[in-house]
């Protein structure tokens, strides 16, 4: 089995662009929420990581000095 997991940096890094959009743009994605998508790719080199907001909004969270 392969877990995938955010850093302690990761996600605080998430947590305050998720609220930064929800400032400036809320969105209502229905009473289980669900409106976020993490997207894991592992490479031979390390693993990307995006997060990706239903309507578009995207962010890289690619620890990319780790590699």
């Amino acid at each position: 089995m392969k877990n995938f997991t955010l850093t302690d940096q990761q996600f605080e890094k998430y947590v305050k662009w998720r609220d930064e959009l929800e400032n400036r743009d809320p969105k209502y994605f229905g009473a289980a929420g669900g409106g976020y998508s993490f997207i894991f790719t592992p490479t031979g080199l390390g693993e990307i990581v995006t997060v990706k907001r239903d309507d578009g909004e995207e962010l890289d969270l690619t620890e990319w000095e780790h590699w």
